[in-house]
């Protein structure tokens, strides 16, 4: 299997790259220098969105990498951005497309995803990303509509706005309901998947359905200075295998996702970390190697992610 993947490879339910560059949680005023390495080393996906407020960066990183040469064309790079649970409404979809496309300063972005499954209210005359209630829990719009939002998506594919659509944070009911009304396929669910959380079910599903697994915090490690906190890095299965194969940490952890046939998409801006976290295409873990790391999301399951951004401050997933 080693000799089968490289950078460039491609998932085959979205034909989206297997190994992307994430920008969450990326410190402001460091994310175009790693877009500009990320590119340069042969990375050809970059994940956004308008939350994460540095799209501005990231496209500045795109055209700073055509004009070095590291890429012929920017539709050779996948961007993937996300609509905002302020903009999950009809009326704001193709506003907010416009609105991330000037940020990143593209006629287009190969894939859109609707953020979370659930809307906030959006205050008129306000840019708040985060609208809060009187008891400071955050305004969520029951009158949401997902796959109304859906229908706006698919017109943002037929205006050549985005080449595909897609979901993250859905649970497999709310992606069967997209799936019930679809005329536009979603080809790619991103949702948190590591180690400790592997989401095998989850996974079976989508490929079942053609559907591509992007995992982000694929490395299980939000914060890897606080010792208190979860962190699959620091974990002694993954500590067994680096020293079995010559290998890091991170390196394993992606591997595993590889062979799981995820896509996964790393934040870093440490320059040396994003080029660590290409250097999994010459080493294969074996099936007991596999079958350990398995071991850990039995032993000590984990979720990073779970707001409280359903009606009533109630968290996204029952578990």
């Amino acid at each position: 299997m080693a000799t089968q993947l490289s950078i460039t490879s491609r998932d085959p339910h979205a034909n989206m790259p297997i190994l992307g560059l994430g920008t969450w949680r990326s410190d402001k005023g460091k994310v175009k220098d790693a877009v500009v390495e990320a590119l340069r080393l042969g990375y050809i996906h970059v994940d956004a969105a308008q939350v994460y407020e540095n799209q501005c960066e990231v496209g500045e990183g795109l055209h700073e990498a055509r004009a070095k040469g590291y890429i012929k064309e920017m539709n050779d790079v996948w961007i993937t951005s996300k609509l905002w649970n302020t903009d999950h409404h009809p009326d704001a979809v193709r506003p907010a497309c416009d609105r991330i496309l000037r940020e990143l300063k593209l006629p287009k972005i190969q894939q859109l995803l609707i953020h979370w499954p659930t809307a906030f209210q959006k205050v008129k005359g306000e840019e708040n990303l985060w609208p809060k209630d009187a008891q400071g829990r955050h305004l969520s719009d029951p009158n949401g509509d997902n796959k109304a939002v859906w229908k706006e998506m698919e017109k943002l594919v037929d205006a050549g706005l985005v080449e595909t659509i897609g979901l993250s944070n859905f649970n497999e009911q709310e992606v069967q309901e997209i799936l019930d009304v679809a005329r536009i396929k979603p080809v790619c669910v991103q949702i948190e998947c590591h180690p400790y959380l592997p989401q095998d079910e989850m996974r079976a599903f989508l490929h079942s359905q053609g559907i591509a697994l992007c995992a982000y915090s694929p490395l299980a490690n939000l914060d890897p200075s606080d010792m208190s906190k979860p962190c699959a890095l620091r974990d002694p299965v993954i500590e067994q295998l680096t020293r079995k194969h010559g290998k890091s940490p991170a390196q394993v952890i992606l591997r595993w996702h590889a062979q799981k046939k995820n896509v996964v998409i790393p934040k870093s801006v440490t320059l040396s970390r994003i080029a660590e976290n290409a250097g999994i295409y010459d080493f294969e873990l074996s099936e007991e190697d596999m079958a350990l790391i398995a071991g850990m999301g039995k032993t000590h399951r984990v979720r990073l992610v779970n707001p409280g951004f359903r009606p009533g401050g109630q968290l996204v997933f029952s578990q």
